[in-house]
């Protein structure tokens, strides 16, 4: 059996272990953290090993690998600690705040000669997938806009353990713990952009926490990228419009079967989206045209594929060629450069933000 140790127990350490525990030739395990109760518990529900700590966990060689769900500050300790006991190694995103802590990250593990992944559920999300596959086709011509976005009431419904959602040093803001989402997406899809303006609205803790990116290409192409923390009760938004020369792509998210973070409000699980397919294409004189439909517990079904895939990666039964850690260092780093526009009121090149990759 190839364990994974899981660290944290939170929402998304839930998710990510639903995930695992989907694979039969995988076993969990846990450990105690700032809340040891909320550990054992989670260890009795899943069945799960308890460790007393995670020192103790990396210091077990039955665990092959550790799946890192903890606060985002913390990620670069905890990815060093298990780079340096030998450990295959899952974290979180954003991979961490700054580019000197991610580049530590990457160096860490390749200096261990261990796998570092880190969790873009994007790339295994269908309709996203799918989006992508059409633009980079060519069968509707060159993109020439798109507009992305992403809005949910998590700091009215979730504190976090410390209250450390609240914290702008210890989440980083809707940019770097949401907005990222997308900037993964425009990685992946377009490349790194040249540059970037955005403008954001602070909530009452100083976070940027709702924020407005445009992203400008060398081809010409332009991105816009709306992403916020602080609706109301509001239901969660993600969309995607993709204008290009021949028709347009639009992905709506259907929230009939959706969950997260346990938000509620008085419109949850209402959605604009009228079509049955969440992904349609549109082309001038013809039949729109439905190119996905979103399978039953969408949320679940991205996890499992990811985590399974990571676990093929750990495995060595596959390279990692569809989450590679430098493209997630790039994503922190367009994130970062949004942070800049917003707190300096310009422009900002992506080849002067600290870190740029050659």
């Amino acid at each position: 059996m190839f364990c994974v140790g899981l660290v944290g127990t939170g929402d998304i350490g839930r998710l990510h272990a639903r995930a695992l525990k989907q694979r039969a030739d995988v076993e969990l395990c846990v450990c105690r953290g700032r809340n040891p109760e909320r550990a054992d518990a989670f260890a009795r529900e899943s069945a799960s090993r308890v460790y007393a700590g995670f020192d103790e966990m990396l210091a077990d060689p039955h665990v092959h690998a550790v799946d890192i769900c903890v606060p985002n500050d913390l990620h670069r300790a905890y990815v060093e600690k298990a780079a340096a006991a030998g450990k295959q190694i899952l974290c979180e995103k954003p991979i961490a705040l700054s580019m000197r802590d991610a580049c530590a990250m990457v160096e860490a593990s390749r200096a261990a000669g261990v796998l570092l992944m880190v969790s873009h559920p994007i790339r295994f999300w269908h309709e996203y997938g799918k989006l992508r596959e059409m633009i980079r086709s060519g069968k509707l011509g060159r993109c020439l806009a798109i507009t992305m976005r992403r809005m949910l009431s998590l700091l009215a419904s979730v504190r976090g353990e410390d209250d450390w959602r609240h914290k702008p040093e210890r989440m980083g803001g809707a940019i770097l713990d949401l907005q990222i989402h997308d900037l993964d997406f425009l990685r992946w899809t377009f490349g790194v952009p040249d540059r970037v303006y955005c403008a954001a609205v602070p909530s009452p803790d100083g976070a940027w926490n709702h924020t407005h990116a445009i992203f400008h290409y060398a081809s010409g192409m332009t991105a816009m990228v709306e992403s916020s923390f602080l609706l109301q009760g509001d239901p969660l938004i993600f969309t995607a419009k993709a204008v290009c020369e021949r028709g347009s792509l639009d992905y709506g998210l259907d929230l009939k079967q959706f969950e997260m973070h346990s938000m509620a409000g008085p419109h949850a699980g209402e959605t604009a989206h009228t079509q049955p397919a969440t992904l349609m294409c549109y082309r001038p004189g013809q039949e729109p045209e439905a190119l996905a439909c979103q399978e039953p517990d969408v949320l679940n079904a991205v996890f499992a594929r990811e985590l399974s895939y990571f676990v093929d990666c750990a495995l060595g039964k596959i390279e990692n060629t569809l989450a590679p850690v430098p493209e997630s260092v790039d994503a922190l780093q367009m994130a970062l450069a949004c942070v800049q526009s917003v707190e300096s009121g310009k422009p900002i090149e992506m080849r002067t933000v600290s870190g740029l990759r050659g």
